[in-house]
């Protein structure tokens, strides 16, 4: 009764019976969800590998890095010509707007001119030989030995065809001593329109002041006179 104090410490017998342990095993809530778990893994890497996208090696990666580059490069290149031809588009616009403004100013400058010319015509005095052309205005001025002038010289009828002519002078004048001379000069060759205007100076002999002058207009195809007429010199 009053022995050892020490506890007898149990110990299980080898031939404790298996249902006795059977509370020790691994819960079964556990074991789904590593099952699960390997599951998902795995029906994972099946569709990533036979359905998923491929996946590139570093190579194929940088091939890749480059022609996105170059056809950002590009693109930013086009991009930059479409503004260019777009901005030199707006320029033509402007230029033929600009023209077509100009044009249409001179067509109306022509018109007026056409007008004035006509308004012209009619106030100078006719020709009085009654010719094919007339010689309807002159000027000169005058010098010893020299004679210059101004002519206007216009068609009868406006319809007729231009055509080129030759320009006659025969200057009648009184040279230094008293006496009466005359100097016919070489013909000039001049172009007929409707309306015509000729200007020149005349060399005369050194001594010779002209006083008259008589003009004639020849047809270079016939030589037949289309114009003649004398003007006093003053």
């Amino acid at each position: 009764m009053f022995g050892s104090s020490k506890r007898a410490v149990f110990k299980p017998s080898v031939y404790e019976s298996s249902s006795s342990r059977r509370g020790k095993r691994m819960p079964r809530w556990l074991v789904i969800l590593f099952t699960g778990i390997i599951m998902g893994a795995g029906g994972f890497w099946f569709l990533q590998t036979n359905y998923g996208p491929k996946r590139l090696s570093v190579e194929e990666s940088n091939s890749l890095t480059n022609e996105i580059s170059v056809l950002t490069q590009e693109k930013q290149r086009l991009q930059a010509e479409l503004e260019k031809t777009t901005l030199d588009l707006d320029a033509l616009k402007k230029s033929n707007s600009a023209q077509g403004n100009t044009l249409q100013s001179s067509q109306e400058r022509i018109q007026q001119l056409t007008a004035d010319l006509e308004l012209i015509k009619k106030a100078i005095p006719a020709d009085p030989s009654g010719n094919p052309l007339g010689i309807r205005a002159a000027e000169f001025d005058s010098a010893m030995g020299k004679l210059d002038y101004k002519l206007l010289i216009m068609k009868s009828d406006d319809a007729q065809p231009d055509y080129k002519a030759q320009l006659e002078f025969i200057v009648e004048g009184r040279y230094r001593n008293g006496k009466t001379g005359y100097a016919e000069i070489p013909p000039t060759d001049i172009n007929i329109t409707n309306f015509q205007q000729v200007g020149g100076s005349l060399t005369l002999p050194p001594t010779l002041t002209p006083r008259k002058v008589t003009i004639r207009v020849r047809s270079i195809d016939d030589q037949k006179t289309q114009a003649n007429r004398t003007f006093n010199i003053r």
